[in-house]
């Protein structure tokens, strides 16, 4: 029997996260980072040195030696002439007559330091070395030379080996991680993984890998179990989702079986879809289940059916009422005054009315209203339209026109025709109303601008009786109240205001000429007993009254002093 192991057609190729490539053998379940020698190429066999060639997950070539556990960024030389002399198609013997040519010179201390650095990667030297030990394999190089003084070799010594252990710790760390891909991606890959697969049957089935030892026993167990968590949730969604589709063939059959209805019993649908094969992948819970899903929505999906079925009787025979509302409109025997109450009493036989009361939802009442609203909407569209025809033939329409003027100025109009022979009366009669109402408006703004305009004339200093109308149009014409009067209102108002004005005038110079005759009586009277009394006096003075009147005199006096005694 032929080994597994040798056979190409065994070997899958893949590319890891990172993006090296390693093999895995269906048959063997083995899993490689080492090409097979199957699959090989020529050049690649040719390759007898132990350097394997990798790509990082950026797609850089690194080179690493499974012996000394190095590797490098550049291609090593043993790997550079083997592939050379891969390559080459010229015998030795025309190589030994080739000139041979003189290394160069190191011309910059840089270019020392280099060589004695690519010296030390080419002899393998370790991380783990000393001195003493790399010196055995580097002194007899001809690059060895390349630092001549012994202390700048070991300072390039000690720099190296710092570097290589920094650069092995990465590696480390980037192997590590690999191995936690690699680990992931066979159990991926692991066709006997089941949900109760153990961590022990794990291990026992990858503990030759590679990438399985570079792991702790810690790192493997915790890489397990979280895949078996993800594993686990991801069988169960898809487990969900394929017992959905299931489930909704399985409904469909239900619907499609000519034996099969909501008042079959489980039995009847078990039998019925014994051999069918999503029926029997779902549980004998999840089967239930579906049927008693089906029966449920089947009844609404019929109750559903049964309530369409309703409501459109019922929306048909609130049309069958409305058309009858239009035909009674169109005839005249509905109008926007009509009260629903005389309305029903002459459709209450009627099938259609009969119909509609019978049903919940919109009563005919409802509908009636509805009727009368549109009514009243096509009545002032009309109105408009009327309105519009009487302006362009030049028609007013005021408080006192008449219905015959009206009609007879516009029978021969069609738009005038077109309209319900009901509604023309009425809509003039409306445009009658309105007018009034108009004029009314009118006369009362009017009035108040009269009003205001008045008072305005009585606040102002300036208007006399004498003030012309062109000077008080000067003085207040950019008054509100003065602008607001149309002329000839205002020339009217303006005389008869001023000619209350003259009148008023006229009143009070006859009265103060009444004042002053008064006035100048009464003066002339003061002034006749002012001389009396002063005649008197001069009299007295010029004859003594005798002693007889002197006690006259006194008495008086004191007769007059008990009056004011007793006033008091």
């Amino acid at each position: 029997m032929a080994d597994p192991a040798k056979e190409p057609s065994n070997w899958t190729e893949h590319t890891h996260s990172d993006g090296r490539r390693y093999y895995y053998n269906k048959v063997t379940k083995a899993s490689s980072w080492d090409k097979p020698e199957c699959l090989k190429n020529t050049d690649e066999k040719l390759n007898t040195t132990v350097w394997k060639e990798y790509k990082t997950a950026a797609g850089r070539d690194y080179y690493y030696n499974p012996i000394t556990k190095q590797s490098v960024w550049e291609m090593p030389i043993e790997l550079k002439r083997l592939r050379g002399l891969a390559k080459e198609d010229e015998s030795e013997d025309e190589k030994e007559k080739a000139p041979k040519q003189e290394e160069p010179e190191w011309k910059t201390p840089e270019d020392r330091r280099n060589a004695f650095r690519e010296l030390l990667e080419e002899k393998g030297v370790k991380s783990t070395m000393k001195w003493e030990e790399a010196l055995k394999l580097i002194q007899e190089d001809r690059r060895f030379s390349a630092l001549t003084a012994a202390g700048e070799r070991k300072q390039a010594f000690a720099e190296y080996i710092t570097q290589s252990k920094k650069r092995e710790k990465e590696e480390e760390r980037e192997k590590r991680k690999r191995s936690k891909d690699d680990f992931i991606d066979a159990l991926t890959a692991w066709k006997d993984l089941k949900l109760t697969t153990r961590y022990k049957d794990a291990a026992e089935h990858f503990y030759n890998e590679e990438w399985f030892k570079l792991l702790e026993e810690e790192e493997r167990v915790e890489v397990f179990d979280d895949y078996m968590d993800e594993h686990e949730k991801k069988t169960k969604e898809d487990r969900r989702k394929q017992r959905k589709e299931y489930v909704e063939k399985v409904k469909e059959a239900y619907s499609n079986h000519e034996k099969l209805s909501v008042t079959s019993r489980w039995r009847d649908a078990q039998d019925a879809l014994r051999d069918n094969e999503y029926f029997k992948w779902l549980s004998k819970l999840e089967a239930l289940t579906s049927w008693e899903e089906w029966v449920l929505e089947t009844e609404k999906a019929e109750l559903k059916d049964k309530t369409k079925a309703k409501y459109r009787t019922e929306r048909k025979n609130r049309d069958a009422f409305r058309e009858l509302l239009k035909e009674h409109g169109d005839k005249g025997k509905i109008a926007t005054s009509s009260f629903w109450g005389d309305y029903a009493e002459k459709v209450v036989k009627d099938d259609r009315y009969i119909a509609l009361i019978a049903q919940p939802g919109s009563t005919p009442h409802d509908l009636f209203d509805d009727f009368l609203e549109e009514l009243q909407d096509k009545f002032n569209q009309d109105k408009t339209k009327l309105k519009k025809l009487a302006k362009s033939k030049g028609m007013v329409i005021t408080a006192s026109s008449t219905w015959e003027w009206f009609q007879g100025e516009l029978k021969g109009e069609a738009v005038f025709n077109d309209i319900a022979e009901e509604h023309r009366k009425s809509m003039f009669e409306s445009l009658v109303v309105k007018a009034k109402e108009a004029e009314e408006d009118a006369e009362k703004v009017a009035k108040k601008n009269r009003k205001k305009f008045v008072e305005l004339l009585q606040k102002s200093r300036e208007v006399t009786a004498k003030t012309s109308y062109e000077k008080a149009g000067k003085l207040l014409g950019s008054n509100p109240a003065w602008e607001a009067m149309e002329d000839t209102t205002r020339r009217q108002c303006f005389d008869i205001f001023v000619d209350q004005l003259k009148i008023q005038a006229g009143a009070t110079e006859a009265g103060e000429e009444e004042e002053d005759a008064t006035a100048k009586k009464k003066e002339k009277k003061k002034e006749g007993k002012a001389t009396k009394k002063r005649k008197q006096e001069e009299e007295e003075v010029a004859e003594p009254p005798p002693k007889k009147a002197k006690k006259k005199k006194d008495d008086d006096e004191e007769e007059v002093v008990k009056k004011k005694t007793k006033k008091k």
